[in-house]
């Protein structure tokens, strides 16, 4: 999970072409770790929302 926000905010920083696909990985890696009981729900949340709003930017 938190590879795949590493390798997505080091992505953002270069400008990389492929953040879609970086973001919709993370996301994915961070409900797997929640499907999985690695992290509760509101943590979840709050990562997932932390990570859209870094996208948007």
């Amino acid at each position: 999970m938190r590879t795949a926000i590493k390798k997505f905010d080091k992505a953002k920083l270069a400008g990389a072409d492929n953040l879609e696909e970086l973001y919709k990985n993370a996301v994915s890696a961070i409900d797997r770790a929640h499907s999985k009981g690695l992290i509760k729900a509101n943590k979840a949340a709050r990562d997932k929302s932390r990570l859209a709003a870094r996208y948007a930017k």
